[in-house]
């Protein structure tokens, strides 16, 4: 009687361990997951603002699609609840902010200055829902000609 006992209480201590394991490999693996989409939208912003040029008011601005993944919530990644970009005020840069669903939230700084659809306003961007998400970048002038680069929503 007390092998069975003894078996019960370490067969629950093993899958407590593994639960345990499974929450932080989870958190890792979307943060992994969501910093690797940060950085594929950071290295766009960068080459499209450092080798295009303003186009004139006839010719379609210059662009750059980068589609990346938001994970679900799932045995083996967290969720996210809130993933956005916002531009820094008086600086050529923007931080890219999430939340997972488990309450870890974590900043980067992104090294270009990235607006929602206008470019003449400093908006931030959020990116909804999860799966695969498509983001636009477009290079447009500012109200003083400067390029900027400018997240283009879906249509």
């Amino acid at each position: 009687m007390i092998r069975y006992v003894v078996a019960a209480l370490l067969a629950v201590a093993i899958v407590s361990v593994a639960g345990l394991a499974l929450d932080d490999g989870a958190a890792d693996n979307t943060e992994r997951e969501l910093q690797t989409g940060i950085s594929d939208i950071e290295d766009a912003a960068i080459e499209l603002s450092e080798n295009e040029e303003l186009s004139p008011d006839t010719h379609p601005d210059p662009r750059r699609v980068v589609d990346f993944r938001v994970p679900t919530g799932s045995l083996t990644e967290a969720g996210v609840s809130h993933l956005e970009i916002e531009p820094v005020a008086g600086a050529d840069a923007s931080f890219a902010r999430y939340v997972l669903t488990d309450g870890t939230d974590h900043r980067e700084i992104i090294e270009v200055r990235i607006v929602y659809r206008d470019a003449t306003d400093a908006r931030t961007t959020e990116i909804r829902g999860s799966g695969t998400q498509m983001v636009t970048l477009v290079l447009r002038p500012d109200a003083d000609g400067d390029p900027v680069v400018v997240v283009d929503p879906p249509e």
